[in-house]
């Protein structure tokens, strides 16, 4: 036996070429898990919505709207990618929510982010869930 395979031996990791044992034969009762730790975290009243389905289509209707207003009014905003690799790209726009999430289905993106000034938008597109949120104001 290797240095190797002796360490894994000692930390409890089984060789390849030996099977799991059953634990089913051990009946002893359970601890149960704190219900603390699986409790989810409670929402902040201005905290972030997502939303999925339709209202997520909504949501990246107003967004692109949004832009296109901005961008009308001399505003600088962005529509970017991200793919699965982790490169990004720039999405058009400016061409409507039909095109922008069939980009995103031939590119397999998975986050698409426009902003303007003041707010940003964020959507899974595979999973089919958004965000739409005002940026926090200043603290100043």
């Amino acid at each position: 036996m290797d240095e190797f395979a002796r360490m894994m031996g000692m930390e409890g990791v089984r060789p390849l070429n030996q099977y799991k044992q059953k634990a089913d034969n051990d009946k002893r009762p359970r601890a149960m898990p704190d219900p603390s730790v699986m409790a989810p975290p409670a929402m902040e009243p201005d905290g972030y919505a997502w939303v999925t389905g339709t209202r997520a289509r909504t949501a990246l209707e107003t967004a692109l709207e949004r832009l296109a207003g901005e961008i009308r009014i001399g505003r600088r905003g962005w529509a970017t990618g991200i793919c699965q690799d982790g490169r990004t790209v720039t999405l058009p726009a400016s061409s409507g929510a039909a095109s922008l999430l069939g980009a995103a289905d031939r590119q397999s993106l998975r986050l698409m982010i426009v902003g303007g000034v003041g707010w940003t938008f964020v959507m899974h597109p595979l999973m089919g869930v958004a965000t739409l949120d005002e940026d926090p104001a200043d603290s100043k």
